[in-house]
């Protein structure tokens, strides 16, 4: 039963290392971060922080902030806000405007790749942008959708 017992701690703690997931608690956020990338530190400021790839100028960076924007407009309109921006500085691929969260993902005029989720809730914003080059699209395309899609406020 013992050794039973220590094969269990062994396995659940196996799985907690494989479940990456950071949490910024000063802006209340979360994403699943996957395993093949390098967590580097925090910001200074509490608000996020940047993860590489290795063998990779990949620029991914997860942060939350208060922007004058925010308070002076419904969130809404923020979102409607940045996506026009987004459409007058960008050559936009795929964008989805959906309750509090804007999609976006597209070109720069440099030819880089961006994929950007922008969320709001109450004056604040959590922000995941993952920036690339073109060429490193198929190792990226794994990492982008597995942090969109965990990417929540609570």
């Amino acid at each position: 039963m013992k050794r039973l017992f220590i094969l269990f701690c062994l396995l659940s703690s196996a799985q907690l290392a494989m479940a990456l997931e950071y949490c910024n608690a000063k802006f209340a956020y979360c994403v699943d971060v996957p395993d093949q990338l390098k967590w580097l530190p925090e910001a200074d400021n509490g608000d996020g922080r940047h993860f590489k790839l290795s063998n990779s100028n990949a620029d991914i960076l997860i942060f939350g902030s208060y922007t004058p924007n925010v308070f002076f407009y419904t969130d809404s309109d923020y979102l409607k806000e940045k996506q026009h921006r987004y459409k007058t500085d960008t050559t936009v691929t795929y964008e989805l405007l959906k309750d509090n969260t804007y999609t976006v993902s597209g070109y720069r005029e440099n030819g880089q790749v961006f994929y950007h989720v922008i969320k709001v809730d109450d004056g604040k914003e959590a922000v995941l942008h993952l920036n690339y080059s073109k060429n490193e699209t198929g190792r990226m395309t794994k990492i982008v959708k597995q942090m969109a899609r965990s990417f929540e406020l609570y």
